[in-house]
């Protein structure tokens, strides 16, 4: 800008020495008696405006010409952008892309040519208490004007069918599968025998199984949970499908066999134990009723134990003298 106005000035002064030189050849050798100023007022207004827009063109040209070669001598001596401004150049670009793929998300349809979008209504306040929704004439929409939008058909998806393991059929999905992952249609299914629910204590109590095999051992049994039908306030009850379980303890006791085993030392365990509670409740009955018999020691009994006798090569054991009670212990 300062350029321009710097060579504003210098044309402007070089016309006006032009017009004094002219004014004064007048005067000296053509019109004697004229004065500078009229010469050079008259010769200024004798020339045309198409003369001066011709002039001001050529001054225009030059100053764009002279502003051209200064710029390009400038990005000659500008000196190579660095890798940090290359890399915020591209930051920006990337930026700018991923602004105008948001709007293209948030409008992925334009209005075809010659629709005009609806604004929303416009409220006006009546002075009634009141408002009103004015709405705006909707523009003619020329027939065919509106963009088609046509979508893709949709992929044929092939379903990897279930083969189930009683009739061979296949099928999508049952109770069975979706519950326990057992396969079986809902045909073949057999709620009240082949595929009974057992609960959880009838599983460890009757094939002997602990919660680590349960819970823990891979794969983890599944099961589904109901409301007691006992009483609703008690906690609910975990229904496992029977034949898993039964699955689940030959996987730990190796075979019928052993699990039948188990099952007996485990009932002859439990014969005994209630067999030692029943003689202990007759011995108490029967010291109760022969109380004259029988008296009940109102002091603490101490023991006093005899001399030690090795039973093995590291356990002993002392004998009261009292009442005849036996201490076993080991020594380390």
């Amino acid at each position: 800008m300062l350029k321009r106005n710097k060579m504003f000035f210098g044309t402007a002064e070089t016309e006006s020495m032009q017009v004094i030189t002219v004014g004064r050849s007048d005067w000296e050798g053509e019109a004697p008696g004229i004065h500078s100023e009229g010469s050079g007022e008259g010769l200024a207004g004798n020339s045309s405006p198409a003369e001066e827009e011709e002039e001001e063109e050529e001054e225009e040209e030059e100053e764009g010409e002279e502003e051209a070669s200064e710029s390009s001598a400038a990005a000659s001596e500008r000196p190579p952008l660095s890798a940090a401004a290359l890399a915020r150049i591209e930051r920006n670009r990337q930026r700018a892309l991923a602004l105008r793929q948001a709007r293209l998300a948030a409008r992925p349809y334009p209005a075809a040519g010659g629709v005009r979008a609806r604004g929303p209504p416009k409220v006006v306040d009546t002075g009634g208490g009141f408002f009103l929704e004015e709405e705006e004439e909707a523009a003619e929409e020329e027939p065919g004007a509106a963009e088609k939008i046509v979508h893709p058909p949709a992929p044929v998806l092939e379903f990897d069918y279930l083969i189930c393991g009683d009739c061979g059929k296949e099928f999508m999905d049952s109770y069975l599968m979706q519950h326990f992952d057992w396969a079986t249609c809902d045909n073949c299914r057999d709620a009240e025998d082949k595929h009974k629910l057992i609960t959880r204590t009838e599983a460890k109590e009757e094939y002997l199984l602990k919660d680590c095999d349960l819970d823990k051992r891979e794969p983890v049994l599944r099961f589904i949970v109901k409301k007691n039908p006992h009483n609703s306030r008690w906690g609910d009850m975990k229904l496992y499908l029977k034949l898993q379980v039964i699955k689940r303890s030959l996987e730990v006791w190796g075979s019928e066999e052993s699990l039948q085993e188990a099952r007996e030392l485990r009932r002859d365990s439990r014969e005994k134990m209630k067999q030692k509670k029943f003689d202990k409740k007759v011995k108490e009955l029967r010291h109760a009723v022969r109380s004259s018999l029988w008296k009940k020691a109102a002091s603490i009994h101490e023991h006093e134990y005899g001399p030690e006798e090795n039973i093995d090569e590291d356990t002993y054991k002392k004998t009261c003298t009292v009442c005849g009670h036996e201490l076993t212990y080991e020594k380390m």
